[in-house]
């Protein structure tokens, strides 16, 4: 990366919060910020949002005898590094081909960059979280949906069109349950958090014994972590949807180390909160699945930055642009 002195302005857009922070080129966050997207009210009002959150943190940077070198933008969905061009985010209506980086750099006046939201998570992660000291990762992201990044020798990969990482669309069970693309068996039916929740409450809704079935009748909302703590307490239904879970994430780890051969999987996003109940039964499956001709199973770890990923990880992508 540069040595450009200064901090750097990270902004980690989603559909309910637009995330900021302040961070040096190591990757330690000086200051960080959140504010609602309000993403209902448009395109100029969400850039306008953004900008008004740039320029305050740059504000408190100079009140600290700092500078911010650039500004690096993490952003969900499809897009254009190389233009700078947000395409199609999810969650975000009336977005789309807007070219973020001219109106972001010409509201504020900073050089600015632009990373998928899963790959500047993952660049984090790789520069100063569980990736650290590893030549090459590969992070799967946990959450509503299944998202990814690849980091080999110390380079974001986004692919030929852009639009490498898909790992949520993998195929993993042929003929399998719809996904949201419009895909059948990707690994995002099945292991995000949302599907796993979502497949414990088809088997409730179909009359299977379980004790969920309380949390179910009293109308709260089911979670992957409900199902996760029910697993572990030996309930049967919860302890089969998690095990599909786990054992999904382990055929996508697997198959992936015998195609690109990284040095390290990263779990990250909500459901990593999870921790052991998570991480154990996916390395297990792994050691299990994996054969023993390719050496060792995959290398499979947490995520230590949490909900700071993506904003750090967009900050330094800035600071390496």
């Amino acid at each position: 990366m540069k040595s450009d002195k200064g901090l750097y302005i990270g902004i980690d857009l989603g559909g309910t919060a637009v995330k900021g922070g302040l961070v040096q080129a190591d990757g330690t966050i000086v200051e960080k910020q959140s504010i609602p997207t309000e993403a209902d009210r448009g395109v100029d009002h969400v850039l306008g949002r953004m900008a008004d959150l740039v320029r305050d943190l740059a504000a408190l940077a100079g009140e600290a005898g700092q500078h911010v070198a650039a500004v690096g933008l993490g952003v969900p969905g499809t897009l254009s590094h190389a233009t700078g061009t947000v395409i199609a985010p999810p969650n975000l209506p009336g977005w789309r081909n807007v070219p973020i980086v001219r109106r972001l750099a010409e509201a504020t006046g900073f050089r600015v960059t632009l990373e998928n939201d899963a790959n500047a998570a993952a660049w984090g992660e790789y520069v100063c979280g569980a990736g650290r000291g590893c030549r090459s990762m590969v992070m799967i992201t946990l959450g509503t949906g299944v998202g990814g990044g690849f980091v080999f020798d110390g380079r974001l990969f986004r692919g030929s069109h852009e639009a490498g990482a898909e790992i949520g669309h993998m195929i993993v069970v042929p003929n399998g349950r719809v996904c949201a693309c419009g895909q059948r068996g990707c690994l995002e039916a099945y292991a995000s958090a949302s599907s796993t929740a979502a497949r414990a409450l088809e088997r409730l809704r179909a009359g299977e014994p379980s004790r969920l079935r309380v949390l179910f009748e009293s109308g709260a909302a089911l979670t992957s972590e409900k199902v996760a703590e029910a697993a572990q307490q030996g309930d049967p239904l919860a302890g089969e949807v998690w095990r599909e879970t786990c054992e999904l994430l382990a055929t996508a780890c697997v198959s992936l180390q015998h195609i690109i051969d990284p040095e390290r999987f990263v779990l990250a996003g909500g459901m990593s909160g999870a921790g052991e109940r998570l991480l154990g039964p996916v390395r297990d499956a792994a050691a299990r699945i994996a054969s023993p001709m390719f050496g060792q199973a995959p290398e499979i770890s947490l995520a230590t930055l949490g909900s700071d990923a993506g904003l750090v990880g967009a900050a330094l992508s800035a600071c390496g642009a």
